[in-house]
């Protein structure tokens, strides 16, 4: 469904007249100036105006400059974190990127759900989405029938993380289940694809770690996860598996973190949460705090654990631009210098909810 949306949104984006040289397959932005998109959900609130101002850091510790080439910056709203979002909100949002003749790359597409619609979109019109978020693994590995070369109608790959995939955050979700309740772990999901992707990368990592076994009864289990990324629903879920598995460790993925799960967990099931996030522990490098102490000189607040990905995720496109010289303005070779760049960390983080709202981040996962 998502799919068909995004090619019927791309059909009439190619009957657009004059604006049909935007998106044609890669592209030359004509003139002094390439413009960086941001696209991400509610961008002037909360986690999304973290990671909007982590990516203005990044231009502005860049001078604003990348040679001769001016580096504009536009932010557009791409849904609401925690909720469904219609294929139709991510689809309006790419198209106005897309029809951008000066866009040369995109930091967005957060959520998984959001990236099966606005991922074909930029790469059928040659454009460099680098997400700091959409775990989906058939993004880029053969997760399902077709993928991930259905995900990509020009035939080439425009589109890398920052972040690990779900295979690599499976893994993560069962080692904290085992280490905060025991070895019977049982998943409760959300119906849609992305979720049945999680599940699907749980399995393969249970079939790895012998320490672990899942089951199908959430009663019997010592830890449950859930895989989803729907705020009402998890919360709900959560409120009744704290009465039916009293003792069960509740375990949750890195969208539910990240669109603030844990402020919506009360009493027993915010006791027993433990939260997986593709963010690193805030401070925990020398790196990492730079950033944090830069973007409080530039912004006057601290930011959130999440705005780091989009900042690394802004100064990598800006790498790429760099790296492409006399020919940054052609968006094929941004994209082929962007693939070329050193891989990065994906290392996911697991904590729980203390007294206060301090976090207790669970070690040698």
């Amino acid at each position: 469904m998502r799919r068909c949306a995004a090619l019927a949104a791309l059909a009439v984006l190619a009957g657009c007249g004059s604006e049909r040289g935007a998106i044609e397959a890669g592209g030359r932005v004509v003139g002094d100036n390439v413009t960086v998109y941001s696209s991400l959900p509610d961008p002037a609130t909360g986690v999304g105006r973290d990671m909007v101002d982590a990516q203005k850091l990044a231009i502005l510790q860049a001078g604003g400059r990348i040679g001769r080439l001016g580096i504009n910056f536009v932010s557009v709203d791409e849904g609401s974190p925690g909720a469904d979002v219609p294929p139709a909100v991510a689809a309006r949002a790419a198209e106005d990127v897309i029809r951008d003749p000066q866009v040369i790359g995109v930091v967005g597409a957060l959520r998984s759900d959001t990236a099966m619609t606005s991922l074909p979109l930029y790469n059928a019109a040659g454009i460099l989405l680098v997400s700091p978020g959409a775990g989906y693994a058939g993004f880029t590995a053969p997760l399902g029938p077709g993928e991930p070369e259905d995900w990509y109608p020009s035939g080439d790959q425009t589109f890398a993380r920052v972040v690990g995939d779900d295979i690599g955050q499976a893994s993560v979700l069962l080692a904290a289940a085992r280490r905060a309740g025991g070895a019977r772990v049982a998943v409760e999901a959300e119906a849609g694809k992305a979720a049945d992707g999680l599940v699907a990368a749980l399995q393969l990592a249970d079939a790895d770690d012998p320490r672990v076994r899942l089951v199908g009864d959430s009663a019997a289990a010592d830890a449950v996860i859930y895989a989803g990324s729907d705020l009402r629903s998890a919360a709900g879920v959560a409120e009744s598996l704290a009465r039916e598995s009293p003792r069960a460790a509740l375990v949750f993925p890195d969208e539910l973190t990240r669109a603030g799960l844990a402020e919506r967990l009360r009493g027993s099931a915010r006791r027993r949460a433990v939260l997986v996030s593709s963010a690193p522990e805030p401070g925990a490098t020398d790196e990492l705090r730079g950033f944090e102490a830069a973007f409080a000189a530039e912004f006057g607040r601290s930011p959130g654990p999440y705005a780091v990905l989009a900042w690394d995720a802004g100064r990598r496109v800006l790498a790429a631009i760099r790296a492409a010289g006399s020919r940054a303005n052609l968006r094929r070779v941004v994209v082929e210098r962007y693939m070329a760049l050193p891989p990065t960390a994906d290392d996911f983080t697991a904590f729980r909810i203390r007294a206060g709202g301090r976090r207790e981040y669970l070690r040698e996962l």
